[in-house]
């Protein structure tokens, strides 16, 4: 009767351990579904968040802009928070928030400007992985 007894405690004690390891295999799943949606959904999302902040913060005037309502503009006066732009022939002044621009072009002469800026401080020429490639072709071009 005891051997019977420790016979069904050890048969209990397999089956516990087996059911642990299903409870993972079902999650497993789930888990990779949401690593899933993460690289393909939020960390683009925060990337080019960060991006737009990047370009808010680098705004100057004469910069033209979107906002999100879609209202086009150029920049006449940035403040704190606050950027005032000129839309239409009869430069209406406008004035929003930053957090309401979706989009800016910057003026040629603000490029420059910002590249000398960037030089001046000494950070790194920002270069795509295609740059490599562009420059290496123009450098075994035959036309030079």
């Amino acid at each position: 009767m005891l051997q019977n007894y420790t016979l069904l405690l050890n048969a209990n004690a397999d089956t516990a351990q087996q059911g642990g390891g299903s409870l993972i295999l079902s999650l497993l799943p789930m888990i990779l579904i949401f690593g899933l949606m993460y690289l393909l959904m939020i960390r683009p999302q925060k990337r080019e968040e960060k991006k737009l902040k990047e370009q808010i913060n680098a705004m100057r005037v004469g910069d033209s802009i979107v906002t999100i309502g879609g209202v086009v503009g150029k920049i006449m006066n940035i403040s704190d928070d606050e950027v005032t732009i000129a839309t239409s022939v009869a430069n209406t002044m406008m004035t929003f928030k930053k957090q309401a621009v979706s989009t800016i072009v910057q003026s040629e002469e603000n490029k420059r400007i910002a590249e000398k800026e960037r030089v001046e401080a000494g950070e790194p020429e920002k270069k795509s992985f295609f740059d490599r490639f562009q420059k290496d072709k123009n450098k075994n071009s035959p036309n030079k």
